[in-house]
């Protein structure tokens, strides 16, 4: 330390040689003493000492080349803080990564890093620029040119005890306030995050429940002329059967009774193409009736996928779920996946229906995203698997693509609200995010195993019969 005169601990100027009158005197013990032989029972064993408290005191940096001077103010501020000194600016950057302190008290003029080199790295640091430093300098303009440096305080050589006590105290107090304010800061953004999300998830099921109003209502409303639909075409098969026979019969008679008129009634059938007539008609029926029964499997589906009434936890049929997704999600995946179903033998489980839809419904379309990125303009197709099964008391459902994986930078924030890797229109960051709150609403998990270039699989494990909130099984 150059040309400085070092603090004292009882009077305004320390002599280096005076460390000693600021130890803490030392605790006297006697010697054990043993007791003679035959005077008597021996000493019963010491009690095992109890577990050391945690240091709570707050903790000051002190950054000072001269070892006597660390020693000095390390006696003198001990009792009050937990001290920890450095040798100079570089080593006082590594201590304040470990330590956390609350203030930092350091000398201006030191060998290597010295104070007015270390007190820029830090206010420049936004982690670091809150915590208090105080500027400790033995030139006469010492407030000037400390508030001018960036320092939050100043001491002023030579100063004693009483001072030294005063300032680390103020700062000390102003360090607890900032970190006080800090974790309420931390905590309030964690309430709006949390009120952002309940927000999220009210629109959400909001949504949902529209929609699946709205899809129950389209369906009701489309399935009553599908079924006069299907009926008249029915009919009009049966019809044409009978018509079909009865010019059989009618020719065959026309033919033993008058040949001349059944010639000239050939004649005519040729010209109004009625041969090719009856050879057609019962196929467009039959394709008729086929895409009627179509429509009115994807009307089933979709009221089945729905569930737009359903407030409390029934007792459903997943496999028979997953079955109706898959229809309602068929133009997702058509052009670019075949699926694949394993559907074991499952009790019924206790849910709201309509919510698991959804879920599977985002895991499926996730899937069909996945492979048609990878697939595209070769003309190939992909592989979706869908299984379920029966696990004690739980069910597992697997959904499995041949996609390209989820990249490793990414698998941390999959499940994250609003994220997403896919071009704008195409995805809003929503669906995993829904898909795990709803799966964590029925006491059940949700994860994943994917490789890169071969594929994901989302598992879900769902109780058969959920605990109510608060009464979860230890």
């Amino acid at each position: 330390m150059a040309a400085e005169r070092p603090v004292h601990p009882q009077s305004s100027g320390l002599p280096v040689k005076t460390t000693a009158r600021c130890a803490l005197s030392p605790i006297r013990t006697s010697a054990p003493v043993t007791p003679a032989s035959g005077s008597g029972p021996a000493p019963a064993q010491p009690a095992p000492s109890p577990a050391p408290s945690p240091d709570t005191r707050p903790v000051l940096l002190y950054v000072d080349d001269s070892a006597t001077q660390r020693a000095v103010v390390t006696a003198l501020l001990s009792r009050t803080y937990r001290v920890v000194t450095a040798e100079d600016g570089a080593a006082a950057l590594t201590s304040i990564r470990a330590e956390a302190p609350h203030v930092i008290l350091s000398d201006l003029q030191m060998a290597g890093m010295d104070g007015e080199a270390l007190l820029r790295r830090l206010k420049s640091d936004p982690a670091l620029r809150l915590i208090p430093f105080i500027l400790v300098t033995g030139e006469g303009n010492a407030a000037t040119h400390s508030m001018e440096l960036g320092a939050d305080d100043f001491l002023q050589k030579p100063y004693g005890p009483e001072e030294l006590h005063a300032r680390v105290d103020a700062s000390v107090r102003i360090s607890r306030m900032v970190r006080e304010l800090r974790a309420q800061h931390a905590e309030m953004v964690r309430i709006h995050c949390e009120s952002k999300r309940l927000e999220l998830e009210l629109h959400q099921a909001q949504k949902l429940e529209a929609v699946g109003r709205l899809a129950a209502g389209i369906a009701h409303e489309i399935n009553t002329p599908i079924q006069f639909i299907g009926d008249n075409t029915h009919f009009l098969g049966d019809a044409f059967r009978s018509l079909e026979e009865m010019l059989t019969l009618q020719r065959q008679a026309l033919e033993r009774a008058a040949p001349a008129e059944a010639e000239a009634l050939g004649a005519d059938a040729e010209r109004l193409e009625l041969t090719y007539f009856l050879d057609n008609v019962a196929a467009t029926v039959r394709q008729t009736i086929e895409g009627v029964e179509r429509v009115a499997s994807i009307v089933r589906a979709m009221k089945e996928f729905a569930h737009p009434d359903q407030k409390e936890m029934v007792a459903t049929d997943l496999n028979r779920s997953l079955q109706a997704t898959l229809d309602v999600a068929r133009n997702e995946y058509k052009y670019v996946a075949e699926v694949e179903t394993e559907l074991g033998e499952l009790p019924l489980v206790t849910c709201h229906a309509g919510d698991l839809n959804q879920v599977f419904l985002n895991l499926l379309v996730n899937a069909a995203h996945a492979i048609g990125d990878r697939v595209k303009g070769t003309g190939a197709k992909g592989k979706i698997r869908v299984t379920t099964s029966l696990d004690g008391g739980h069910v597992t459902l697997t959904v499995s693509d041949t996609g390209g994986g989820i990249p490793e930078a990414i698998r941390d924030k999959v499940f994250e609200p609003f994220f997403t890797t896919k071009e704008v229109g195409r995805g809003t960051g929503q669906g995993l995010a829904i898909a795990r709150n709803i799966v964590e609403q029925h006491r059940g998990t949700i994860h994943f195993e994917t490789v890169v270039g071969e594929g994901t699989i989302f598992l879900i494990r769902l109780p058969v019969s959920p605990e109510p909130p608060g009464q979860e099984s230890p």
